[in-house]
């Protein structure tokens, strides 16, 4: 497999693994993408070295900087983030919502009286 600079990698919204097999994060399921997010949080080190400027490598002190002030910020990331957040994970059967009504706290005064049912 070709080698590929952290620019090109972060700059992507498709994960190449080890065999060199390119998924696209929107076909990968959950646990894969928190795999990505570690593997990437536990390689920080080499993804700040392997990037392609110099002057980029200079600018930051170490991989944790790196990490915090680019990777966070990348497409990579930030499509792996907007998957996970979109993932719709619930219960694959029917059932009955609770009793418990929501109870508005400006209608309730310090002694812990319920006003909401006088207005």
């Amino acid at each position: 497999m070709k080698f590929r600079y952290t620019e090109r990698i972060l700059n992507s919204t498709s994960w190449i693994d080890g065999e060199g097999t390119i998924t696209p994060v929107t076909e990968m399921d959950k646990e894969h993408l928190h795999n990505i997010l570690s593997f990437i949080y536990r390689k920080r080190d080499r993804y700040w070295l392997n990037c392609r400027e110099v002057k980029t490598i200079e600018s930051f002190k170490d991989g944790d900087e790196f990490f915090q002030k680019v990777i966070r910020r990348s497409t990579l990331w930030t499509v792996i983030m907007d998957q996970l957040n979109n993932s719709v994970e619930g219960f694959n059967f029917d059932w009955d919502r609770g009793t418990r009504k929501f109870i508005d706290p400006e209608l309730v005064d310090n002694q812990g009286f319920d006003y909401s049912d006088l207005t």
